[in-house]
């Protein structure tokens, strides 16, 4: 199958551009014809370049004649598109329609219906511009806490809404979790166009049992719940917790961490360190405040055999079956994270047990051949239906 991918690479490297990234990989070593069209928010150069790219993120001609050129040189059977905000905007969609090609849209996160794709604010999930409509994040400045961008942002999300351009323009959306589709089904999107595919990652190998406390990869910024985890392991007395990443909150977790001899932190690590992270711990936590979606590190633990901690209600407790894949707490509780650590910590038979079902669903939906297999699917229902 020939198929395009077109993504805009965010000015922070973070998971969806991992999986987007993996997803080609997967692909190509399947024997797919893939051409990638790209954009990459590292080059707006500052405020005013922002401004402007989110201004004309409604809608860029520019951009429509360059992917149209880009199919006539690449001649391909499917497109589909991940990040478009803010270079690249609907009009890859309108240029793929325009060549009668199927239009596949996966929805990493919720910034269709809220503007900073979090539905968070103030460390809470707040869904004001489901109800109240996209204007209403301008006066809390939801985008990178700027009411300049956000309006930017509700300028163009209002104009795709009053053009209807999701009901028009794409055959499929991919939502990596029940829990993303769900949510944004509620804010309007069709549910009939939805897949729930959920994201992969390489094969670490046949995983080793045992290990030793905890571990936490991801982004070091406060909708990820570091600093949660870090008040619930002052309730820890000896287990070992490892903090794998970088990000705007680093600095302050590591002067929260000061007074907690068995928390270290690794700075953000290659693919091959955070897989030898994952087996030198027990298990795996993802405390986060906001909703998630799917992150990588989920899959990753499962590979390595290693059961998750999980916050609920999120995607996440979606992804980790409480008892069986790992243990759920209530989003925003520390005494209650701080209890499903210390079981885990103390049970070694019982983590063993939970990451032999970790391992078990890794490999039935997680591994690279499940992933090539499962897009082509969706590619395919996705021309059906075109």
């Amino acid at each position: 199958m020939r198929i395009a991918v077109f993504h805009n690479r965010y000015a922070q490297r973070g998971g969806e551009d991992r999986a987007v990234d993996f997803e080609v990989e997967c692909l190509r070593k399947a024997g797919h014809e893939v051409h990638t069209f790209l954009a990459d928010s590292r080059s707006l150069g500052g405020l005013g370049d922002a401004l402007q790219a989110g201004w004309r993120a409604g809608y860029r001609p520019d951009v429509a004649r360059e992917v149209d050129a880009f199919l006539a040189a690449h001649p391909v059977d499917v497109g589909h598109v991940h990040n478009f905000f803010p270079l690249l905007s609907p009009a890859v969609h309108t240029a793929l329609r325009g060549r009668e090609l199927p239009v596949v849209q996966t929805l990493h996160n919720y910034r269709l219906v809220c503007a900073n794709g979090l539905f968070l604010r103030d460390g809470s999930p707040c869904e004001d511009c489901v109800s109240r409509g996209p204007w209403n994040a301008v006066r809390h400045g939801c985008y990178r806490g700027s009411r300049l961008q956000t309006m930017a942002w509700a300028r163009a999300t209002s104009e795709q809404r009053a053009r209807g351009l999701w009901t028009h323009l794409v055959d499929r959306f991919v939502a990596p979790s029940a829990f993303l589709r769900d949510k944004l089904v509620a804010a309007g999107l069709p549910r009939e166009r939805f897949v729930v595919k959920p994201n992969a990652v390489n094969d670490p190998g046949e995983p080793g049992f045992g290990g030793s406390g905890a571990v936490f990869v991801g982004r070091l910024s406060p909708e990820k719940g570091a600093g949660l985890l870090l008040e619930a392991w002052k309730r820890l007395e000896g287990a070992p917790l490892t903090i794998v990443g970088a990000g705007p909150e680093e600095a302050e977790l590591r002067r929260a961490a000061g007074r907690l001899p068995n928390v270290r932190f690794t700075g953000e690590l290659s693919a091959e360190g955070v897989r030898a992270e994952l087996a030198s711990a027990a298990f795996a936590v993802v405390p986060s405040l906001w909703y998630e979606n799917f992150p990588l590190v989920v899959a990753e633990a499962f590979a390595a055999g290693r059961p998750v901690v999980a916050a609920r209600p999120t995607a996440v407790s979606d992804l980790v079956q409480d008892g069986a894949t790992g243990l759920h707490f209530e989003r925003g509780d520390a005494a209650g994270l701080a209890a499903a650590c210390r079981w885990l910590a103390g049970d070694r038979e019982l983590c063993e047990r939970l990451g032999r079902e970790a391992r078990a669903h890794y490999a039935e939906e997680l591994t690279p051949r499940r992933c090539a297999e499962r897009l082509v699917e969706i590619y395919s229902e996705a021309g059906s239906s075109a």
